[in-house]
């Protein structure tokens, strides 16, 4: 079975979005990933004005619901990769499939 590691490369403690990271890129065809989490509605009133914060927020600003997901992997472009991303997603979250967007990486080296 396939663990991820609870520090990252400089010895910080792994985000949420890095761990699914690493578990994603394990998967056959997945290659390279980035994962984005989208916490519902801010309630500090002192952040209340920051909309773009509110999309794709880390972890570490608290402990609010995931309630949708962006998923970027050079495999998407795949549609069995996709869909095997979207279900892993779905189950692990616990989201349904509806609040998890996945899309293909850019890859830089065929420009």
């Amino acid at each position: 079975m396939y663990q991820t590691n609870s520090t990252s490369d400089n010895g910080s403690p792994l985000t949420n979005e890095e761990k699914l990271e690493q578990t994603l890129k394990a998967m056959e065809g997945v290659g390279k990933v980035k994962v984005y989490f989208y916490y519902g509605e801010m309630t500090d009133d002192q952040n209340a004005n920051k909309l773009f914060s509110q999309y794709f927020r880390g972890t570490e600003q608290g402990t609010k619901n995931v309630t949708g997901m962006l998923v970027v992997s050079e495999g998407a472009s795949d549609i069995f990769v996709k869909n095997e991303i979207r279900a892993v997603v779905s189950q692990v979250m616990q989201l349904p499939i509806h609040r998890i967007i996945i899309v293909p990486m850019e890859n830089k080296e065929e420009k």
